[in-house]
């Protein structure tokens, strides 16, 4: 049985290396699954703008969506869709379990078109649990919270 030999030609020094003109360009990368993300070859010069915050999905259903974005300060937990009572209960046990990604949380609820009266007890239930801030409520919502006798909302 013959063995073939493999040489690793070592890599030049940090910085020690110079494009080419060649090499001065960046291409798409066609296996990324966002079509704006760039990448280089090798030795290519990139430069770049700081990546943005990455929004975290913590929930899905068929009428809600919820995502969670991690930045210095409170991180911010955006509602999107309806809240009712096919899903207050799933939407109270996420907001709970996001209490372990920030103690401090901002939860946003402008993405609400719809919510009833589970909704508005699942976030009075999880504002009145600890630091979190709920802002940007439609009228609607806050006149609901205020006909159940509720000012939770900013």
């Amino acid at each position: 049985m013959s063995h073939a030999r493999h040489t690793v030609k070592p890599r030049p020094a940090y910085g020690s290396r110079r494009p080419t003109s060649a090499a001065r360009h960046v291409r798409r990368d066609r296996h990324t699954t966002t079509p704006d993300t760039l990448c280089a070859d090798e030795g290519d010069m990139v430069l770049s703008a700081p990546p943005p915050t990455p929004e975290h999905l913590l929930y899905v259903d068929d009428i809600l969506q919820v995502t969670c974005t991690v930045k210095a300060g409170p991180s911010v937990i955006n509602l999107i869709g309806e809240i009712d009572s096919s899903n207050s209960g799933e939407v109270l046990r996420t907001l709970t379990e996001a209490r372990y990604i920030d103690d401090q949380l901002i939860i946003d609820v402008s993405g609400v078109t719809f919510a009833d009266v589970s909704a508005v007890r699942a976030l009075q239930s999880f504002a009145s649990g600890g630091s979190a801030t709920i802002r940007n409520a439609q009228p609607q919502l806050n006149r609901l919270a205020g006909l159940l006798g509720l000012t939770l909302f900013d």
